[in-house]
């Protein structure tokens, strides 16, 4: 099974991703005080080789200049293939059922965990819409 990305990899990434503003290695350290520069910036060299974040600006910090990095106009799509080649590798060893209940099981938000439910009702909806059109 091919593994695109690390634990690290996916946390700083989820950090880019969620940010308002373009971040630089030593705001992502803040955010992740048990990551150092030599953890985070092969990271990002990753990210930028998988076309995840790009650099958006240099920025001048005192008298340093760095590299501030924002996700890529496709990282949602890059991110969904990821998904769905992972999702296709793990449909061969258990079945769909046991896929969603683990979903469900990894949220610990109830509420969350209601909204992903709806989220998947309307899709499933307008999948079997777009299936029932097709075959008319």
């Amino acid at each position: 099974m091919h593994k695109y990305l690390n634990a690290k990899e996916y946390d700083i990434l989820c950090t880019i991703l969620h940010s308002n503003e373009p971040l630089n290695v030593s705001q992502i350290i803040a955010f992740h005080p048990d990551m150092t520069a030599n953890i985070v910036q092969p990271s990002i060299r990753k990210l930028i080789k998988l076309k995840l974040i790009e650099i958006a600006d240099i920025s001048l910090e005192g008298n340093v200049f760095s590299r501030r990095f924002k996700p890529t106009s496709d990282a949602l799509d890059i991110i969904q293939k990821m998904f769905i080649d992972d999702y296709l590798h793990f449909s061969r060893l258990v079945s769909g059922h046991t896929l969603i209940n683990a979903m469900m099981k990894a949220d610990n938000d109830p509420d969350k965990a209601m909204q992903d439910i709806d989220e998947l009702e309307r899709l499933l909806t307008e999948y079997k819409g777009k299936r029932n059109n097709k075959k008319d």
